[in-house]
């Protein structure tokens, strides 16, 4: 019988072996399995290699590891392309590892600076009741908003003394745990209202470098998720001079009471026109009474020397996003009349339409994503948080259950409402809380909750 190739007539011929084979098997990739993913692996590196990994399973492995590789960077990429609108990743793990948690404090991740932050200045309205008003920011909306608290004297809001304290002389030892407090230096009094307020932006733009930073007082309730949402296609090196525009004879202002946006770019050209001395920027001699309404001054100082101007910020060109007065004042309508005279004629003076002239109440008076309301003290401001985070975790709730949540937790003694606020209406006053209740639901929608 004929032997072929002498395989024993197997039909199976045997492997070439090339010159020089014998010699550098050690060397040579292992050709002995043709479709094997490892033939060309060297077997001198190999040895050093955990045997799994020469089994499909480690090459499966290795595929998952290089594939996370990839995907971990688009994203980052990504994100970065987006203006951090979801900042997870941290620049500075050392630093945030050997830090220690704090009760009620927000520590946050991400990387570079933040992308806003809000800045609280002091309200001129009831200032004995601040210290409240700022511990009820701290338990509601403020760590979420990177609330930045304007101080003359830490004992305003002592849980941030020695750890989140921005001075002159200090920055916080723990920069990514909010609320921080911004040390006012002893030069300023509490009436110096201007300097105050070039101070803190000054202040803001170089120690914190946010890419947005949000100006309100102690009295404004803000939503952050919303402002989120609303700075999502923002961009920090554009300017930005957003919040509720009015007008002042003839001149256009926004709200300092309903708050206004101030971009990186914004704040860096206001600082260079304050070190130029610039005279309509510091108004070193101005009357008195603009001294004490630093809002008007920024916004002449935007206009005249920077080229910025206050825009039309509604959503849809409709609903106000920024509002100077709590949510059952703007409900009713019940706002004071030199208020609607300030929109008087808007669309003659401003890039927008006659119905900017009239302020719409009722369930017109305010878009889905408002940003904040004013004139809300402490205990407002906490009925308000709950009801809405009652709402987003459970969005069924029935308008009987709602506005049995809102009769508990609203307060009802005048001097816990303010004077510059309302209480709820009347409970036989089916009208007025089924507007209520629509504007209360619209307002706390889980689609419009962002983090950034």
């Amino acid at each position: 019988m004929d032997i072929v190739g002498g395989t024993g007539g197997t039909g199976l011929h045997a492997r070439k072996h090339h010159k020089g084979s014998a010699n550098n098997h050690a060397d040579d990739t292992d050709d002995s399995h043709p479709q094997s993913p490892h033939r060309r692996r060297s077997r001198r590196y190999s040895r050093y290699l955990p045997s799994f990994l020469h089994s499909e399973v480690g090459v499966a492995f290795e595929i998952v590891v290089v594939f996370l590789v990839c995907g971990f960077l688009l994203g980052y990429l990504v994100l970065s392309h987006q203006h951090r609108h979801v900042m997870h990743f941290i620049s500075d793990p050392l630093g945030h590892l050997r830090l220690h948690g704090r009760a009620g404090f927000r520590h946050h991740f991400y990387s570079g600076q933040p992308r806003t932050v809000t800045v609280v200045l002091p309200s001129v309205v009831n200032p004995k009741n601040r210290k409240r008003r700022l511990d009820s920011i701290f338990e509601t909306w403020g760590p979420n908003a990177r609330a930045i608290y304007v101080v003359h004297n830490v004992s305003e809001f002592p849980q941030a003394d020695h750890h989140a304290v921005i001075s002159e002389k200090s920055q916080p030892e723990d920069p990514y745990s909010y609320p921080q407090i911004l040390l006012v230096p002893p030069s300023i009094s509490f009436n110096d209202g201007l300097p105050r307020l070039n101070y803190v932006i000054r202040t803001v733009y170089e120690k914190v470098n946010p890419d947005f930073a949000f100006f309100v007082n102690d009295h404004t309730f803000v939503i952050p998720e919303h402002l989120c949402k609303y700075l999502e296609d923002k961009h920090p090196e554009e300017d930005m001079y957003h919040g509720h525009a009015m007008k002042n004879q003839k001149d256009i202002f926004n709200s300092g009471a309903a708050g206004y946006v101030l971009s990186r770019k914004t704040m860096q050209s206001l600082v260079q026109a304050w070190d130029k001395e610039d005279p309509t920027c510091l108004l070193k001699n101005g009357a008195k009474w603009l001294q004490g309404n630093p809002g008007l001054v920024t916004s002449k100082c935007l206009k005249e020397v920077l080229h910025v101007e206050a825009v039309d910020t509604r959503y849809h060109g409709k609903y106000h996003r920024f509002h100077a007065f709590p949510l059952t004042r703007v409900v009713s309508g019940a706002v004071d009349d030199w208020y609607k005279k300030k929109h008087e004629d808007m669309d003659k003076m401003m890039k927008t339409d006659a119905s900017y002239n009239h302020l719409d109440s009722g369930v017109g008076c305010c878009a889905q994503e408002t940003i904040s309301f004013h004139y809300v003290e402490y205990s407002e401001s906490r009925a308000l948080f709950s009801t809405r985070e009652a709402l987003i975790e459970n969005p069924h709730m029935t308008d009987h259950e709602l506005k049995k949540e809102m009769i508990a937790k609203w307060p009802k003694d005048f001097k816990e409402i303010g004077g510059y606020s309302r209480g709820l209406p009347k409970e036989e006053n089916k009208d007025d809380w089924e507007t209520l209740l629509i504007v209360m639901r619209r307002i706390s929608s889980r689609h419009t909750q962002r983090e950034c």
